[in-house]
């Protein structure tokens, strides 16, 4: 937890994080500022790199979920990841203790980031999603923040650190903030809020950078 107690990335390691994303990533510098409140921020997902520049690229610290087999295989970046409170969740489980937990963040009025793709760069980006964000976001009345990453090199499920060595030429688009009304609490509900969530992070490849 930062100084305030929230959790999520502390402001000195935000600090760091931007110089690596500004000159080696080549971010533009620009803060999107957020919200107050709880947020849940939603996007693509193309490698390891992403959540280093959806951090850099917004005024509060994110809390992060993280497939659990990264978690465990990246053992000597724990330290940082606790650091960050870092929830593990298994993608497609059933992942009710990291659900517990990321509702205690949004009640206590702070923000998570996921990637609801479920892994970094899959065969066909975008054409399923896992229906976490819209669970969490019915149960804590948070809203969903989009966003899109380009310009990185994509993960190759082999050479985990290759796209933090190469440099990128990198951009985040953050859409507005959606707030979902209720939605049935079943299989149809998940699926149309979903179908929202999707369809707003694929309108960001048409949006100008910057917004």
């Amino acid at each position: 937890m930062n100084k305030r107690g929230e959790r999520g990335v502390r402001p000195w390691m935000r600090w760091i994080n931007r110089l690596y994303c500004r000159l080696w990533q080549r971010l533009p510098n620009i803060e999107h500022r957020l919200p107050s409140g709880p947020l849940i921020l939603v996007g693509n997902h193309r490698s390891g790199v992403d959540p280093l520049l959806i951090q850099a690229s917004v005024d509060r610290g994110l809390c992060f979920l993280m497939a659990r087999d990264y978690h465990q295989a990246m053992w000597y970046a724990r330290p940082i990841f606790d650091a960050c409170g870092i929830i593990p969740v298994m993608p497609g489980g059933a992942n009710r203790h990291a659900l517990r937990e990321a509702l205690a963040v949004l009640k206590a009025g702070d923000a998570i980031c996921l990637f609801p793709e479920g892994g970094a760069n899959p065969d066909i980006p975008m054409q399923r999603l896992l229906p976490g964000a819209i669970r969490l976001a019915q149960q804590s009345g948070a809203a969903v923040v989009p966003f899109r990453v380009d310009g990185v090199w994509p993960f190759d499920h082999l050479n985990l650190w290759i796209p933090f060595l190469r440099r990128g030429k990198a951009s985040i688009r953050i859409g507005q903030p959606i707030a979902f009304p209720p939605l049935p609490p079943d299989k149809e509900g998940l699926e149309a809020g979903t179908r929202i969530i999707r369809k707003a992070i694929l309108d960001l490849r048409w949006r100008a950078l910057g917004t």
